[in-house]
């Protein structure tokens, strides 16, 4: 899921662990281990083609070896700094809060670079990042050694692996939720788990968390703290499950208008949109086409309206073998189609994350309107991809729009 998200889980379960003994500094450290995952995107800024992100990013940091192996190293890494005493020197804190400001501009740089985002930007991110290590730093300096003398933290090495266990596999856990998935399998196989039950952003899971640890820091007794905690956490849990229970009312109601329409598939996906678990997509395959979908859970009825959609998966056989390619085909799973443009290219599109809500009247052909698009070109007779993520063609406020009144639905 978003950043946000992961940020906040690893706040909650660093408060849940060592808050009786850490009191809010366990939120932080919390907070940076459900980040650690994620610190994957940097390989973004390294990489010699952006098209290996989609391998790189949710790989072996999201993986079930790398919990275990992992969560050791770190817990044995943060015992030995408050062990040895580090938290209370001044030049090591000055060192950790300007490295992190930095680490976190590289990271959200990471996160933008191969998107729509132009380059300046990516480094305005960057520029941001820096100046709040600066910031940090400068506080860290204004702290006096008196203070820091005060702080003693008696946490055991197995207490903070545990911690570390508990937000790396929360982690990967939530993000295989997403239609995007995780290779929880990594280094032994690439096969991406996706239960397609949340959206990668869902305002309804996270802001329960961010309260419940809100009120947690400002809460003097350190059992309030725990009960805001667990009930920010419970709250948040709820909602997941209810996840998987509206997407088996979503499946019941796609198989039912398949069968009343007469349609034969082969195979059939649901996810819900963006920011809510209401308004759910399908996208159905068949031997000649695609069919997409949305239902809302507030509809009047059960009945589905499908757009055919072409597969033209006969346009990239001369591609077969590329190794750009077959990364393509692996991250759609089956589930893409290829579109040929007025101008002779051709696109690749990802049909797992649907379409663009857009009001039946825009002025956007359907073919504008995929979320992963792919240019497949060819560069002094090499085969080569350019991810296509220009959405200027799009409003966002009117996509906002067409979003909520599809969510209310149809009356």
């Amino acid at each position: 899921m978003d950043s946000i998200t992961q940020a906040t889980l690893g706040a909650a379960v660093g408060q849940a662990v060592l808050g009786e003994k850490m009191g809010n500094k366990a939120i932080l450290i919390g907070a940076v281990a459900g980040t650690i995952p994620d610190l994957d995107v940097l390989s973004r800024l390294f990489l010699d083609h952006q098209i290996y992100g989609l391998i790189y990013h949710r790989g072996i940091t999201h993986s079930i070896a790398f919990t275990l192996l992992a969560s050791p190293i770190f817990g044995w890494l943060t015992w030995k700094y408050y062990e040895k005493g580090w938290n209370k020197k001044l030049w090591v804190q000055s060192f950790f809060t300007f490295f992190f400001g930095l680490l976190y501009s590289l990271f959200f740089a990471g996160l933008l670079v191969g998107t729509y985002y132009s380059q300046s930007i990516v480094m305005a991110i960057m520029t941001l990042g820096m100046g709040l290590g600066f910031i940090s730093l400068y506080k860290s300096l204004r702290s006096t050694i008196v203070d820091r003398e005060k702080k003693n933290y008696e946490v055991s090495m197995k207490a903070f692996t545990l911690m570390y266990f508990l937000a790396f596999l929360t982690h990967w856990l939530i993000d295989a939720c997403t239609a995007y998935g995780t290779q929880i399998f990594e280094p032994f196989s690439r096969y991406r788990v996706a239960f397609n039950n949340i959206s990668i952003v869902d305002p309804l899971y996270t802001v329960p968390m961010i309260l419940g640890l809100m009120i947690a820091i400002f809460s003097k007794s350190k059992k309030n703290k725990k009960i805001w905690n667990y009930i920010g956490i419970s709250i948040a849990t709820l909602y997941m499950a209810s996840t998987f229970y509206s997407k088996s009312l979503i499946n019941e109601v796609v198989l039912d208008n398949l069968k009343k329409q007469g349609i034969e598939y082969n195979q059939y996906i649901t996810y819900p949109t963006i920011f809510n678990s209401i308004l759910w997509q399908t996208t159905v395959e068949t031997d000649s086409f695609f069919y997409y979908g949305y239902y809302s859970l507030w509809d009047k009825d059960n009945k589905m309206d499908f757009v055919k959609l072409p597969k033209n998966h006969s346009l990239i056989d001369k591609y077969q073998g590329e190794e750009y390619m077959d990364i393509l085909l692996w991250f759609a799973n089956g589930y893409y189609n290829v579109i040929e443009q007025e101008d002779g290219s051709v696109v690749f599109n990802n049909l797992r994350f649907g379409l663009m809500g857009l009001p039946e009247d825009s002025d956007v052909p359907i073919e504008n309107r995929y979320i992963f698009r792919f240019k497949l070109v060819e560069k002094d007779g090499k085969f080569d991809v350019e991810e296509d993520r220009d959405f200027e063609r799009i409003s966002i406020a009117e996509t906002a729009a067409t979003l909520w009144k599809r969510i209310k639905g149809n009356k």
